[in-house]
């Protein structure tokens, strides 16, 4: 008796190790296909009056979706990258396939991914007075201040105190610090609905995998 009550034990601990398991997985698998349909369901539409790039996105993409707490957590004391954007923006569509390049290259674990789009707020100057249309949320104007002089001004106010989170935006972080932060794809790039070429691609991956070195690699100040 006391040997079938232990074989039934080691069973049911089995059997709640695989399904923690399991659980595990499919939480970061669902994850990785979710980010892809995501982007990858606009493929051929058209928004803002004109058709959206197409792109494909590996399943194992690595991109984490994180809630605003989350994001906080890293910010403030957690160490990762942090990717902001929207599928719709044409200048995230050109930047995701190299962001994910670049993070599988240099074999980090995840990118977490935060849409802040409907959150943020939106300001216009008419007759020389700055009025908002749109108030950000309180989780927005927390994000803007955390991440402080790694976002910029907030084109067209002609008032470089007023910061604004655009899209893409990736920020890394080490211990609680941000290192770096990049905003858009190149220099070179004008038009966000032609793909990049593979010059651009190559450039931008570079920037990235650079960021990424200072916090995971032995790189110094000067990277």
């Amino acid at each position: 008796m006391k040997k079938v009550v232990i074989i039934v034990s080691v069973i049911i601990i089995l059997l709640s190790i695989g399904v923690g398991v399991y659980y595990f997985v499919t939480k970061e698998k669902t994850d990785n296909i979710k980010f892809k349909e995501e982007y990858e369901a606009l493929n051929g539409e058209s928004i803002y009056g004109k058709k959206v790039l197409s792109i494909d996105i590996d399943e194992d993409n690595l991109m984490k979706y994180a809630t605003f707490d989350e994001i906080m957590d890293v910010l403030e004391s957690g160490t990762g990258i942090i990717y902001f954007g929207f599928p719709e923006c044409p200048w995230c569509r050109n930047a995701v396939p190299s962001i994910i390049k670049a993070a599988k290259e240099m074999e980090i674990e995840n990118i977490y991914y935060f849409n802040a789009y409907e959150i943020r707020d939106i300001k216009e100057l008419k007759d020389g007075k700055i009025v908002t249309t749109k108030e950000g949320t309180k989780e927005y104007y927390k994000l803007i201040e955390a991440l402080g002089d790694f976002v910029g001004p907030y084109d067209g106010l002609e008032d470089e105190s007023i910061k604004r989170l655009y899209f893409p935006t990736m920020v890394f972080v080490m211990g609680g610090k941000i290192v770096g932060s990049h905003e858009g794809t190149v220099e070179s790039q004008e038009d966000p609905y032609k793909t990049l070429s593979k010059q651009q691609e190559k450039e931008l991956v570079k920037i990235y995998k650079d960021y990424i070195n200072k916090i995971y690699g032995t790189c110094d100040e000067s990277c």
